[in-house]
């Protein structure tokens, strides 16, 4: 059984700070379901720029084409495309919840599941909906002074989320063996001291 058996763990960071590796290793070590509250941000882009699933993010996972503008994209960067859909046309059209919804329904509530990308306190409303709060841990963390500026995320603060959600803040500055190790230590920790 896995430790984090109905558990959601939300890796909350800064742009290159280690949340997508991190998420893997997490699921590497637990078989939790890696998830992105981006995946229908994703999708939506795929449909507007016309690119297949291949096409789509061999442009988007280019570091040098990420932050550029690209013909593929309109003339946006892929980042400001997908900042233009969720801000300017998907959450003031359907709620500031519309990313979380779906990314509760992708939920493994068997052997838990653990976000790379999270960021915005309304996404987590959904998610403790349908895991109860005290289910959810967010960690937040940087790596070697990494910060958000230019992203529209930021670190979630308790009192913007769902009463009763976890929060830990961390460092990711030594091996993401030993950072993995003490994530997955502490909310095993937690869990054992509930009962």
């Amino acid at each position: 059984m896995s430790i984090l058996k109905g558990q959601v763990v939300l890796l909350n960071s800064p742009p290159d700070s280690g949340k997508d590796y991190a998420a893997s290793k997490i699921r590497e070590l637990t078989g939790a379901k890696h998830c992105e509250f981006k995946a229908t941000l994703h999708n939506i882009a795929m449909s507007i720029t016309g690119l297949d699933k291949e096409s789509y993010f061999t442009i988007y996972n280019d570091r040098d084409k990420k932050e550029f503008p690209q013909p593929e994209f309109f003339g946006m960067s892929p980042r400001q495309m997908l900042i233009w859909i969720s801000e300017e046309v998907c959450k003031p059209k359907f709620g500031e919840q519309f990313f979380g919804m779906p990314a509760a329904n992708s939920l493994d509530l068997e052997n838990g599941s653990v976000f790379s990308d999270s960021g915005f306190p309304e996404e987590v409303f959904p998610i403790a909906e349908k895991v109860g709060a005290g289910n959810v841990w967010v960690v937040r963390f940087n790596r070697n002074g990494s910060t958000f500026e230019g992203d529209s995320r930021d670190y979630l603060q308790p009192e913007d989320c769902p009463s009763g959600v976890n929060f830990i803040d961390m460092k990711n500055d030594d091996t993401i063996e030993w950072f993995v190790d003490d994530i997955l230590y502490w909310v095993a920790s937690c869990i054992e001291e509930r009962g």
